[in-house]
């Protein structure tokens, strides 16, 4: 086999292997949200001036601290796992934070922010859920709405997060029980 010959093959093994990547955590969202079960996460308010980045709107997910009895044994940016259930309003809750992944229940991977020992609680961020995106036309009215119907007073926003495994992918943005994009056709005139 002459030199150019396995050059060629390696160039194209290193192509194949760049297409294949994508291509595998596009596969993995899709399968994610076609058998991932849904939960419903609260969102609460975030910092006005820094809520909105290009296309997607800036989101705060609910639960930001989890109670756990061994909170002096966590450590700020140390990942974990949120083992999620529901309450009885059909939103998400945290049944309990595990350092690895659980096996047969739906679970997110979070970052610890920092423990409150005597709270006996960790704060957390949802890391892959802060944001929804949205095409750059509509983004800045959901922005408007968004700030509008998530204040400490009016909190009527929610999002739908599919879980499979430990894949997570955000599903819509609802304001008002409204998916975000029929909500801004039906107030267009507002």
């Amino acid at each position: 086999m002459s030199n150019r010959n396995l050059m060629l093959i390696v160039f194209s093994v290193a192509v194949a292997a760049q297409l294949a990547v994508p291509a595998w955590m596009i596969a993995g969202r899709e399968r994610t949200m076609r058998e991932g079960k849904t939960f419903k996460f609260r969102t609460r308010p975030v910092d006005p001036v820094d809520a909105f980045r290009g296309r997607y709107v800036w989101l705060s997910l609910e639960p930001g601290s989890v109670k756990v009895q061994d909170a002096d044994k966590w450590m700020a940016n140390q990942k974990a796992y949120a083992v999620l259930g529901t309450d009885s309003n059909g939103f998400a809750v945290v049944n309990r934070l595990d350092r690895a992944m659980p096996a047969g229940e739906p679970a997110v991977k979070v970052r610890v922010r920092w423990p409150n020992i005597q709270q006996k609680e960790v704060r957390v961020d949802w890391p892959g859920l802060d944001r929804y995106y949205m095409t750059e036309k509509k983004a800045p009215a959901a922005e408007r709405a968004y700030w509008q119907h998530n204040v400490r007073t009016n909190r009527t926003c929610h999002v739908t997060v599919r879980v499979s495994g430990n894949d997570a992918v955000i599903e819509n943005l609802f304001i008002e029980e409204k998916p975000v994009s029929d909500w801004l056709k039906e107030n267009a005139a507002r």
